[in-house]
């Protein structure tokens, strides 16, 4: 991609607005555990503030919490409490934290995400729509939706496609009120139906409404009761009152005719306002399977720093095009990694890019996928299958011993005489995120164990004979991982031997199968002597 990241386009058509405040947002609704594909439309949001600072440009990024949805369903695979069914149709913010150790379910689910945004290089200011409610900005979103319902009902019979003569369009109304009798906003008890408001008097300033759940009716000041607007309504209003320069939206929302360009009119019809700028991007699946936190498919960010750095997932985000659709799988974490580590090393020079990929392009990506500023000097990083190998030696080599070999082997990677405090701790967090990939993730032919006991069979096929002598000659070399791999390659190749037939064998000395990790890490993260000596008993 020539000329920089693409989001050096997005920013153009911002600054091209020429509003003089840029205001970018997001939000997520918080019924359960929010998955990492959430970080998408974060990262995109972050990316667009970076390449504004950049230029010199202030803005301000909001993150909306719609806490004030009601709680849908109870998501598959989480433990609630007896009874809890009782608590469906009731705004999130309303609902009791089912794990005792948040205010409610909408903050439970809420923080745990949020809590991880700084590791990720995000600060967003948090806004929780059951808060943003009670200011009289959006009592007056309200007002005005009432003052031009016939105005609004006309825009949504447009793009719903429903008839002029359709009775229950005629009937709608996206004003949801909370019952002060029960406290939901919509009853659940066969399908989502929000509570009615059944009469106003805007003059009064007052409204009438029958709850659906319990068939309760009230009636009070619109200033006073709890009142919320229907999501698509609610989407307008937010961008109205905030003025928001640009929001990403998935491609659902994003289609010719679909919620966003509904949202548009809306917001410029009803608000007064001509809406923000639209950035449409394509899912972060899991696998083949599209992450939804109510049928229990997630795979959180919490999970992810637990195994994998934070800048490894900006980058396996930010490094595609929005609207290309990004598949993952924890068990490719190795690959994910390095492919970062890759980037950095391009960035500082260390590594020529190739000849498809742009430079430039490749510079813009590095300094959006690290927190802060790009550092001066490369980190010695320590590489992750490195890492996911050696910590599967700690019952044999300690985990002293496998941290100190660690930093040497990462210090000499990267021909340094030591590592700095920050790089050594470095070392250490990435050995506690493989260990934790092994534990979780790993697939079987990633985990192993170390055969230490004598061998029960010798060597007699000479150019296999030939092939392990010389694999123990190259571990008497200084070699790097990479060059390790490529030399066992060669050397198999120039034997005639078949690379598979080649390292069956040296697995079969060293962990007693044909198969096993990627080798050229484990032969360099065992000890030096012991394996060459191993090596060397089989052909004698």
């Amino acid at each position: 991609m020539v000329g920089g990241h693409w989001v050096r386009g997005i920013v153009d058509e911002i600054i091209a607005r020429g509003e003089e405040r840029i205001v970018i947002h997001t939000g997520k609704t918080p019924s359960g555990p929010i998955h990492i594909g959430a970080e998408r439309e974060q990262f995109i949001c972050s990316a667009i503030q970076r390449e504004l600072e950049r230029r010199g440009i202030e803005s301000t990024f909001n993150f909306i919490i719609d806490s004030y949805d009601p709680i849908k369903s109870i998501p598959a695979g989480l433990t609630v409490p007896k009874g809890f069914e009782e608590e469906l149709g009731k705004p999130l913010s309303a609902v009791p934290d089912p794990f005792g150790c948040h205010s409610s379910y909408a903050h439970h689910f809420a923080d745990e995400f949020i809590g991880c945004q700084p590791e990720f290089g995000l600060s967003p200011n948090i806004v929780y729509s059951h808060e943003l409610y009670t200011r009289p900005v959006m009592k007056d979103a309200i007002r005005t939706v009432l003052m031009k319902l016939e105005q609004l009902k006309a825009i949504r019979r447009k793009y719903l496609h429903l008839p002029e003569e359709d009775g229950t369009a005629d009937d709608w109304n996206p004003v949801m009120a909370v019952c002060e009798k029960c406290g939901r906003i919509a009853s659940m008890k066969r399908e989502v139906i929000p509570n009615k408001i059944d009469s106003w008097d805007l003059g009064k300033d007052e409204l009438t409404y029958t709850c659906s759940a319990c068939g309760h009716k009230g009636q009070g000041k619109i200033g006073d009761l709890s009142l919320k607007l229907s999501w698509r309504v609610d989407w307008s209003a937010k961008w109205a009152v905030f003025r928001v320069t640009c929001e990403p939206a998935g491609k659902d929302h994003c289609v010719k005719d679909g919620a966003y360009d509904m949202g548009l009119e809306v917001c410029k019809e009803i608000f007064g306002y001509r809406g923000p700028l639209r950035v449409s991007y394509e899912w972060l699946t899991l696998g083949e399977h599209a992450m939804k936190t109510h049928k229990g498919i997630t795979f959180t960010p919490l999970e992810w720093l637990k195994i994998a750095p934070p800048e490894a997932l900006r980058h396996l985000i930010l490094g595609a095009d929005p609207m290309r659709h990004i598949s993952f799988l924890p068990e490719r974490i190795p690959d994910i990694v390095d492919n970062f580590d890759r980037l950095e090393r391009i960035y500082y020079g260390i590594e020529a890019p190739p000849p498809s990929e742009d430079f430039e392009y490749l510079r813009d990506l590095y300094a959006l996928c690290v927190r802060g500023k790009p550092p001066e000097y490369a980190p010695a990083r320590l590489p992750y299958r490195f890492a996911a190998t050696i910590v599967q030696l700690e019952p044999i080599l300690g985990s002293d011993k496998v941290l100190a070999k660690s930093v040497e082997y990462a210090a000499r990677l990267h021909r340094k005489p030591a590592l700095s405090e920050q790089e050594a701790s470095d070392v250490a967090r990435r050995l506690s995120m493989a260990s934790n990939w092994v534990n979780l993730y790993a697939p079987a032919q990633a985990k192993f164990k170390i055969s230490t006991g004598e061998l029960d069979f010798r060597i007699s096929n000479e150019a296999e004979r030939e092939f392990v002598d010389a694999v123990a000659g190259l571990l008497e070399k200084d070699l790097s991982e990479s060059d390790l791999q490529n030399e066992i390659f060669e050397t198999a190749r120039s034997l005639g031997i078949e690379t598979g037939k080649a390292f069956a064998v040296l697995y079969r000395i060293l962990i007693g199968s044909e198969r096993g990790p990627r080798l050229a890490p484990l032969l360099l993260a065992l000890d030096r002597d012991w394996v060459v000596k191993r090596l060397r008993s089989t052909v004698q």
